[in-house]
Parts: structure tokens; sequence; C-alpha cells
């Protein structure tokens, strides 16, 4: 619950709205999360049975009220600013794309505004040319990344599509999708390694900071073998390991997820400095990349998940969403 200080100074609704997930948080007037809401209600999902946009508008409205509505009934005139998946041709209002090369502090000046409320939409970056690459949610959690952490050329923001991001200051020259974790869940859920797979992948530590033996035997498996082989073949590992007694079935998760993000790590490591990289992103998915890269020579600096809500933040700053306290704006910040 919002205690009364925080209700006396709420001043932001932030969400992160993904493809199936939906994250929003409560800010007060200095960019403080006071509260947050986490649910299953993505964009998809909310979509699924909309047969028009005013369907769809509606769904959005009527799921944003129940996941936020009690911050609203605090305050009613709170803006809002949301990022990601609800801002594509599924989502609440379509909010377009900034081409790279863009400057992050450009978001601010293209804002779209879901018509009758005062929710108001981050654009998408997108890779025009030969190789397009779009993303949606990622480029505000760039924002909060580097304003807490010191200035990378090369962010990782790993997820279901995971993002390498080439940086110069706070100028996005280029980025990177990987479909790592969409091919991880297809494996432990619709191939023949989920049959043998009997708990989930998780991390070894309390805190999310170290990772399984499985895991790393995974990456020792992809390095020593990944350009004879290929992954394709070593996935199929999973399963003759088992078979021959050198795995157990709790252990292959973990040694997929090993495979998986060693084969996307050894391949993009290529087009990077050897400088530091933040990672961006849960703590134990983001521990799995940081023993990664380490291994490739990387200094790695670990950002939280609450990076989008500080983009988020910083972003509403810059469109004078609300009221500017005693801050730097984006420009400041990521010179």
């Amino acid at each position: 619950m919002v205690d009364d200080a925080s209700r006396r100074t709420a001043g932001l609704i932030a969400l992160d709205w993904g493809t199936t997930s939906f994250r929003g948080w409560l800010l007060d007037d200095a960019g403080t999360v006071v509260d947050r809401v986490r649910s299953a209600d993505g964009t998809l999902q909310v979509s699924e049975r909309a047969d028009s946009s005013g369907e769809r508008a509606a769904a959005f409205d009527a799921a944003f009220a129940r996941l936020c509505g009690h911050w609203l009934q605090q305050r009613a005139d709170l803006p809002v600013i949301a990022a990601g998946m609800v801002g594509s041709n599924h989502g609440w209002a379509e909010a377009g794309y900034l081409d790279v090369p863009a400057d992050l502090a450009d978001l601010a000046d293209h804002l779209t505004r879901v018509p009758g409320t005062r929710v108001h939409i981050v654009p998408g970056l997108r890779v025009p040319g030969p190789d397009p690459d779009v993303m949606r949610g990622e480029e505000v959690q760039l924002v909060g990344a580097l304003a807490e952490t010191e200035r990378p050329s090369t962010v990782v923001l790993p997820g279901t599509h995971s993002k390498w991001v080439d940086l110069a200051g706070a100028r996005v020259t280029t980025f990177t999708t990987a479909m790592t974790g969409e091919l991880y869940g297809l494996l432990l859920r619709d191939s023949i390694l989920a049959r043998l797979a009997t708990e989930p992948a998780g991390p070894a530590g309390p805190a999310g900071d170290e990772v399984s033996a499985a895991f790393s035997r995974g990456l020792d498996v992809e390095a020593a073998r990944g350009d004879e082989r290929g992954l394709a073949a070593l996935l199929f590992t999973a399963r003759t390991f088992v078979m021959a007694g050198r795995l157990d079935g709790a252990d292959v998760a973990d040694y997929v997820s090993g495979l998986l993000v060693g084969d996307e790590v050894r391949h993009a490591v290529r087009g990077i400095p050897a400088d530091v990289v933040a990672v961006c992103g849960s703590r134990p998915v983001a521990s799995r990349y940081r023993i990664a890269l380490e291994r490739h020579g990387a200094t790695v600096r670990l950002v939280d998940e609450d990076a989008a809500a500080r983009g988020l933040w910083q972003v509403a700053l810059d469109a004078a969403l609300v009221p500017a306290p005693a801050t730097r704006t984006t420009e400041e910040l990521l010179p």
C-alpha cells in the first residue's frame, strides 16, 4: 500500500507494458518509486479478443484501470507514461519508431498521446537498411541505465529478445536482437528436451549472483565445440548426455541455458570493444550474461530492473509531463 506521504507527493505513473507482462510504478515528485504492480497482463493477452481499434483501446483502458486504478483514486490527474509493446500495432496506440542513429534525449519530443486519456507512449527505436531491427521498451531502460552507471559503449538487455546496443555517449548508433530467451522457452516447453528437464532453470546463489554447475558446463561445451559442431548439434547433447548418464534431468534446463547464452555472447563480443559492458535486467538472468561476458574479458556492470522506471521518469521530465525538481535533463545526464 502507498502511505500518506507517498499519496501527497505522487507525481507519475510509469508503465513498462510488454508482450507477455505488465510492470507499473508509482513515482513521487522526485522520481522515487513508492509503489509497484506486476502482472501477466501482457499486450497480447489484453488485445486477443479485440476485433477493432476501438475494442482494443477499450480493453487496454479497462486493464489499466484494474491494475493502476487504486493510484488514480488518490490523485485522478496523475500523468501516465508508458513504453513497450503497448505502443505497437496490437497495443493501446501505435507510437512509431525513431531511426538510429538516434539520441535518447529525442524520445521526449516524439511521445504519442492515447486519445481521451492522460497516457503518453514512448516511441521505439528502429535500425533501417539491409539488416533492419526494432526495439520497444528497451529504449527507456537505456535512459535509466546510462543515468546510473559509468558510460559504457555497449549495453546488453537480456530477455525474451535480447538486445545488444552500441552507444556513443547517449546516442544509440545501432543494435542487434537475439531470440535467445524465446528459443529457450520453446525448447523447454515444446521440444524433446522438455521431456527430460525435471526442473526449470534458476540461479544457484540466494541473490542470483552465482550460477549452477550445469549452466557453466553449457558455457564450456559451447566455447569448446560451438564453431566445430554448431548450436543445433550441441543442443541435442542435452538429450544424449542424459541417456549416457552424464547429465541429470534436473540440470537439463540450466545446461541448455548455458549453451544458448554462450552462443549468443560468443558471437556478439566479436563486434564490441573490450571495455565496460552494462547488463540491464533481472539479477538471475543478468548474472548469467555477466559470467559469460567475463569469460571473454569484458568488465561488466549490472543494472537493476528498475532502470525502466528511472528512464520513464527522465523522459517524462524532458517532455514536461511532470514539474522539474532540482534535477538534470537527459541531455545533461547523458552528454
